[in-house]
């Protein structure tokens, strides 16, 4: 099939596998898919079969934002939220600071009550998709739709339908056992070091920080997660990673040269490599607040995925891990940014060292020992 042959039956068959096995989803629940216009059309597939299996369900479509991690816009909040909560922000000059990422911890405990005034949950959403070509995971938005609100959230930017041919056709209780073993490991871990054979020599502490299981099945109250879905992932405790890290990719494509990242006190000081992303990311650390800060490292567990030049797909290949730079605020860590980009490492060899001084290679040469 092409990738664009909607009308193919395995598709089909795969949007009713997401809405009922991943995000459980039946007639009690009230869903929203939220798609910019570059994955409208996969907002309509999610929309129709909801339709025929009773889901009560509604489809909105918003500009996209043009970066992973930038807030989505007024029409997505009103659209979730209502009228109401939006209004009363910006009465009181905050949803401007939300969207700036300037909202301060007592600013965020303010929304929370705002919300909890001005909406009705029987009228809220219980369950949200969104597709889309820019993430919102780490977002506030989010993490008032699923830890504050416990809505069901799958997120899935750059989502392609190949995706139905292998990521999703995974073995969900293996992705579950490993990306929940792994997790543990680096929850249990102070200090982790990558290398890979282009170059990579990364360390950083971990300690005090949760690992995090990104498990495909999305389906009890306050669930959040990738679809396709299996990593464990974390966020480095800020201003300690030191060393390199080396891509052959960016989130959409294979460069043409590898790209090599300098990091010091936590945060990238340089990138040098292929000249347009290299530029892309030299620009943004120097011009946005907090895009350099060492924000996830994260490792793949999903046995289907194989596609490399998609950052959804990629980040969750078996043997794989990535680092992201930018916002942390949404799994853990200290770091709001108007920027998540994640990066991925072929191949690495990860190294865990526990308060005990013991170590344990936890991959080795791109092959999970757990």
């Amino acid at each position: 099939m092409g990738i664009w042959d909607w009308k193919d039956e395995k598709v089909k068959r795969g949007v009713r596998k997401v809405l009922k096995q991943n995000l459980c989803c039946g007639k009690e629940d009230r869903l929203a898919v939220l798609t910019d216009t570059y994955k409208e059309r996969v907002g309509e597939l999610f929309f129709w079969e909801a339709t025929n299996l009773n889901i009560p369900v509604f489809h909105h479509t918003y500009r996209p934002t043009g970066r992973h991690g930038l807030e989505p816009p007024e029409s997505v909040w009103r659209a979730v939220f209502g009228d109401e909560f939006v209004s009363e922000l910006k009465e009181k000059g905050l949803f401007e600071k939300i969207l700036r990422k300037e909202i301060t911890h007592s600013d965020e405990l303010e929304v929370k009550e705002i919300l909890l005034e001005s909406t009705s949950p029987t009228e809220l959403p219980t369950a949200v998709i969104a597709v889309n070509q820019h993430s919102i995971s780490h977002t506030l938005f989010r993490k008032l739709c699923s830890d504050f609100l416990s809505m069901r959230f799958a997120s899935m930017p750059l989502f392609e339908p190949f995706m139905f041919y292998t990521s999703l056709q995974a073995n969900w209780s293996m992705v579950a056992r490993r990306s929940r073993e792994v997790a543990s490991l680096l929850t249990d871990a102070v200090r982790a070091k990558i290398t890979c054979p282009l170059g990579t020599d990364l360390s950083f502490s971990l300690e005090g920080r949760e690992g995090l299981a990104d498990t495909g099945k999305i389906c009890s109250p306050g669930d959040f997660g990738n679809l396709p879905a299996g990593e464990a992932f974390i966020a480095p405790v800020e201003g300690t990673a030191e060393g390199v890290f080396i891509t052959r990719y960016a989130p959409d494509r294979e460069l043409s040269a590898p790209v090599r990242l300098i990091v010091e006190g936590g945060k990238v000081k340089e990138a040098v490599g292929e000249d347009e992303f290299a530029s892309f990311i030299n620009s943004v650390i120097h011009r946005e607040r907090n895009a350099d800060n060492v924000a996830e490292f994260g490792i793949g567990t999903n046995e289907k995925a194989q596609v490399r030049t998609n950052i959804l797909e990629a980040e969750k290949i078996l043997g794989t891990c990535h680092i992201a730079l930018g916002d942390n605020s949404a799994f853990g860590g200290n770091i709001r940014a108007n920027l998540h980009v994640d990066l991925l490492i072929e191949k690495p060899t990860i190294v865990l060292t526990f308060a005990d001084s013991r170590k344990f290679t936890l991959i080795e040469e791109g092959e999970l020992k757990v």
